[in-house]
């Protein structure tokens, strides 16, 4: 059933104008990444979307924050009941669609409502709704009347442009005016706290990690087809990074980083002792240690 859905949203995003990496056969917080101009998404895909644990969650915000891209979850119910369509959700601080939401959501026709921690919420314009009570004549404290809320819930109505459903049709009955906003599920909203996973790195991978860090790389661990990402903060240059000494493990990665890596025009390495004849820039873990800068680094990789 997940092969069906997955192929639905590749499908959907090839319609869409993206070109997309399929990372399903290796393990990975994200099953897709796609990119379509500067806007690239990392798609996890589940058939319930309460297999969605807080470890997973915090891994594909760490890794799309790492790329500058998006992270979305689609799915198809949650325990017995279906997704609705006409519904944004959020679980640990990703958004959550079904593929007709998905869809609409490519073509720019983000739907209104939110749910957040099981309430329904959608998004207004808060200087319209100032305006308009204004218009009308209302001060705070009346509006709070006529909604059965206290003035310091109008109050931030009009600051954070986040209220109820149940609240929001009222006043657009109350109004007669139609504040509600379309939601930026793709300008990565709920994506701006720099996060690092807390996976357990490998020996190896810890020692490329801070060897990273001595160069000069702002460096971080994944759990994706690539092991590390690696950024030059002045020439702001990325580096994707498979680490380790199992070379059938290390072939199948470095199949998919290599579209990754055509898509979005970062760089690849594998550090490794036996990835000897692999089509990759391989560098040995000894000689990474004898590296002390990071243009020195990325120097090596045009080789």
């Amino acid at each position: 059933m997940k092969d069906l859905l997955v192929e639905r949203v590749s499908s959907a995003l090839r319609d869409a104008g993206f070109q997309l990496s399929d990372c399903c056969s290796v393990r990975s917080c994200f099953d897709i990444l796609a990119r379509r101009g500067d806007s690239m998404l990392l798609i996890k895909i589940l058939q319930n979307i309460e297999g969605l644990t807080p470890r997973s969650a915090s891994e594909l915000r760490s890794v799309a924050s790492a790329m500058s891209g998006t992270p979305i979850v689609v799915g198809d119910h949650m325990k017995n009941a279906g997704l609705s369509s006409d519904v944004v959700y959020t679980r640990y601080g990703l958004h959550v669609v079904n593929i007709e939401a998905f869809g609409m959501i490519l073509s720019k026709r983000t739907p209104l409502i939110y749910s957040i921690r099981g309430n329904y919420c959608v998004r207004i314009n808060p200087e319209l709704l100032s305006q308009i009570r204004k218009k009308a004549d209302l001060t705070q404290k009346e509006l709070a009347v006529e909604l059965g809320v206290s003035k310091q819930s109008i109050h931030r109505y009009e600051s954070s442009g986040r209220i109820s459903l149940e609240i929001a049709e009222k006043l657009r009955k109350l109004l007669r005016e139609d504040i509600m906003l379309p939601g930026e599920v793709l300008s990565g909203e709920l994506n701006s706290l720099e996060e690092r996973i807390t996976t357990t790195m490998t020996d190896l991978e810890r020692m490329v990690f801070d060897e990273f860090r001595k160069m000069g790389f702002d460096a971080s661990v994944t759990n994706a087809p690539f092991d590390i990402v690696a950024e030059e903060p002045r020439k702001k240059e990325r580096v994707l990074s498979v680490v380790g000494d199992d070379r059938k493990g290390l072939k199948k990665k470095i199949e998919i980083i290599r579209d990754i890596s055509d898509m979005t025009g970062y760089r690849m390495v594998c550090i490794s002792n036996r990835a000897n004849g692999l089509d990759v820039v391989v560098i040995k873990p000894k000689e990474l240690k004898d590296i002390s800068e990071a243009d020195e680094f990325l120097r090596l990789l045009e080789i």
